[in-house]
């Protein structure tokens, strides 16, 4: 019975190995890469699967971790804010507390316009629309005033305008209340 295999070039690699294999510091070498052929083949690859699920979920956890702090943060965020909002916020209560600004200083309110609400996240943004007259100073003293208020207030337009015997500002303030 015939195998197909030539005895001259198998006899040739018998003798190879044993002329290789005789030295103990060949063998040794022969011994140790051929385990760590085998361990390769019996551990690496039949556990590299587990080992990428392990990683894809040390990854997502990672990422929860890194979701929950920011969660956290912004939830300090919100005590900060919620002290500047107010308990009881309207438009109402925002026309109040912007007439009482400008009694501290000696403006008059030509006209008042309450135009639509924004939203501004979980939050209404109450948008009035005022003409003011007064002094220069009294006009400046009443910007810091609201730029530096204890509410969370935000100018979005400001016009200047000469009238008559004081000038004319048009002042557009959004004031952010709850959203009930």
């Amino acid at each position: 019975m015939e195998t197909g295999i030539d005895k001259a070039k198998l006899m040739q690699y018998k003798a190879l190995a044993e002329q290789h294999l005789s030295d103990p510091m060949k063998l040794r070498l022969t011994v140790v890469g051929g385990l760590l052929v085998l361990t390769i083949a019996l551990v690496y690859i039949p556990f590299s699967k587990e080992i990428n699920q392990c990683k894809k979920l040390i990854s997502a956890e990672r990422e929860r971790n890194n979701n929950i702090v920011d969660c956290e943060k912004l939830q300090k965020d919100v005590v900060v804010f919620r002290a500047l909002i107010g308990e009881k916020s309207d438009t109402n209560e925002w026309v109040q507390y912007l007439l009482g600004g400008m009694s501290k200083f000696k403006i008059k309110l030509r006209g008042m316009e309450s135009k639509q609400q924004r939203k501004v996240g979980i939050y209404k943004a109450i948008v009035l629309s005022m003409e003011i007259e007064g002094s220069y100073p009294e006009l400046k003293n009443y910007v810091e005033w609201v730029e530096s208020s204890e509410r969370l207030i935000r100018i979005d337009l400001l016009q200047l305008a000469k009238g008559p015997k004081n000038l004319l500002m048009k002042i557009t303030v959004l004031g952010v209340i709850s959203k009930k």
